[in-house]
């Protein structure tokens, strides 16, 4: 029992350093206008919200991510990710 608390605490801390580390990026490479609008999106499509939110931490920690991105620049990447993706479809015919 005693186990199984620690493992939970250990997971809450490693989610609040996760949660931090996120806040500090976002801080970081976004304007105030891209972090408004980013919060905006969180109340109407949190998915998409954190899966850019998500997009952005990795670029960061990979070094991708070198310039501060203003809202022109988060709304086109909002853009390219929300635009629904090609579907492909295979024909077979029979002989």
């Amino acid at each position: 029992m005693e186990n199984q608390n620690r493992g939970n605490i250990d997971e809450l801390e490693q989610r609040k350093k996760m949660e931090q580390l996120k806040q500090d990026v976002l801080v970081r490479f976004l304007t105030k206008e891209a972090r408004e609008r980013l919060g905006n999106l969180r109340y109407v499509r949190p998915e998409l919200a954190e899966e850019v939110e998500n997009m952005l931490m990795q670029s960061a920690l990979t070094g991708r991510l070198k310039s501060v991105i203003d809202d022109q620049r988060l709304k086109e990447l909002l853009q390219a990710i929300a635009q629904p993706k090609k579907e492909q479809k295979i024909k077979f015919e029979n002989k």
